[in-house]
């Protein structure tokens, strides 16, 4: 006896759109999105610093180039976003650059010193090295941020820090991290989460910092903030 077997009818074409379809690859739509953060962030290094539009940066790069590979290997869409993310991400770094060229030949107030917070830490010992101590009474340039206080408005007077992750969560800094500084008169600032510039007197002298930090030991006496 004979099976009887199920003929099936033959599918039906799909629409050509269907057929077509690529699905884009996640990490080019990404690197989009990320480079425009860079470029936005580099553009505002001034004020976010230095290490948010190199990372934006980075991170744009890397999705950039894995959105490529995506592209390439699984015949996926999003090649144009791909390298949409990457020219965004590289002009990124092109223009933070630019801007922090501008602001370190134009920022430097005329007779002033421009330092970093590597020559004020503990060397071989010593609570205060003896590159910190060649500074003393020297006219200094040097960028921080604000460590907060209750006061928000018409600051006179303040600790600027090495780290914002510090100062944004209220942690307690390191000790050749901090400088104390007062403003001359008639400069005040307002209490702004990004970078400062400050130039004025720098001065090595263990005394009370304002509020609950304690201890500082540096300490500047600012004719120039911004």
């Amino acid at each position: 006896m004979e099976k009887s077997m199920t003929v099936r009818e033959p599918v039906a074409d799909l629409p050509e759109e269907i057929v077509s379809y690529r699905p884009i690859s996640p990490a080019a739509a990404v690197s989009v999105v990320t480079g425009l953060l860079a470029l936005l962030s580099a553009a505002l290094v001034y004020d976010l610093g230095v290490a948010t539009f190199i990372f934006a940066s980075v991170v744009g790069l890397f999705t950039g180039f894995r959105g490529l590979s995506a592209v390439r290997r699984y015949d996926m869409a999003g090649r144009g976003a791909a390298k949409a993310g990457l020219a965004l991400s590289v002009l990124a770094l092109a223009t933070g650059g630019a801007v922090m060229g501008y602001h370190a030949a134009n920022d430097v107030p005329e007779g002033c010193i421009p330092i970093s917070y590597e020559p004020l830490q503990s060397k071989g010992g010593e609570m205060i090295p003896a590159s910190a101590k060649e500074l003393d009474g020297k006219k200094v340039y040097i960028k921080g941020y604000m460590y907060p206080t209750d006061q928000t408005t018409g600051i006179k007077e303040f600790v600027l820090c090495r780290d914002n992750g510090t100062c944004c969560f209220g942690g307690q800094p390191k000790l050749t991290d901090m400088i104390q500084v007062k403003l001359k008169e008639p400069l005040a600032l307002d209490y702004h989460t990004g970078l400062r510039y400050i130039a004025g007197n720098f001065k090595v002298e263990q005394n009370q910092a304002p509020g609950s930090l304690g201890t500082v030991l540096y300490h500047l006496d600012a004719d120039y903030a911004k």
